[in-house]
């Protein structure tokens, strides 16, 4: 995902703006303050507003490959989580439609366990297996996007699930241009190299919607907290 080439990208983040709504409905059921939060892939800020208007905070720490305006705001840590060294001690660390992304998910998950202080809380949202399967079902490639009940396996070996939901975003386009402009838009590119689009394919992909073109994102939403 390119994000710093998604220009328009909240523009058009209907579905990640609704996961991120789920995920500060689920979080503020728990908690309403934080003494220090860290949000992992802050993007464009889209939760980030959800904290700023929701979670009282005395440190905020922001993490993305990339800067962003919210990063210009406040202590940042720019690159990827997999490799940075997580600050420790927290008490929230935080991520909306982001860790589909991550393929060792349960090696991250252990970094969050060990950077969360005693009975510091994770919350995220991130998108789940049957998003994009219009597009799938004809190019037959996409993200190895996991199963809730994976990802919550994974989550057991360090977490106390305190609450989940699993919801979906279906979004309409009046054509294929339209569609795959969403896509450009929000940097989400479910193709890899072996995928070229072409005069004689775009028709084919077209012809596979049969006048509905819509996508769906799915989405798992979970707070948890770390093991006494």
């Amino acid at each position: 995902m390119r994000f710093e080439r998604a220009k328009n990208y909240d523009e058009f983040a209907t579905a990640q703006k609704k996961a991120a709504a789920d995920l500060s409905e689920l979080l503020t059921k728990q908690i309403h303050a934080a003494d220090k939060i860290y949000e992992i892939g802050c993007g464009s800020g889209i939760f980030t507003q959800h904290i700023l208007k929701e979670i009282s905070f005395k440190e905020l720490t922001l993490n993305d490959l990339y800067k962003s305006l919210p990063m210009e705001k406040y202590p940042s840590q720019i690159g990827d989580i997999c490799t940075l060294e997580i600050p420790k001690n927290l008490n929230l660390i935080v991520s909306s439609s982001v860790l589909q992304w991550i393929d060792d998910l349960n090696s991250l998950f252990q970094k969050i366990d060990d950077s969360l202080f005693e009975k510091g809380m994770f919350a995220f949202a991130m998108f789940t297996n049957g998003t994009l399967f219009e597009l799938e079902r004809f190019t037959h490639q996409g993200l190895a996007y996991k199963t809730p009940d994976e990802i919550c396996s994974l989550l057991k070996n360090h977490f106390e699930i305190l609450d989940s939901k699993e919801n979906f975003c279906t979004l309409q386009f009046e054509n294929l241009f339209a569609l795959l402009d969403s896509l450009k838009q929000t940097g989400v590119n479910n193709l890899d190299g072996n995928f070229h689009l072409t005069k004689s394919n775009f028709k084919e992909l077209e012809k596979s919607f049969d006048g509905k073109f819509n996508l769906t994102y799915r989405y798992l939403v979970v707070v948890c907290k770390k093991f006494n």
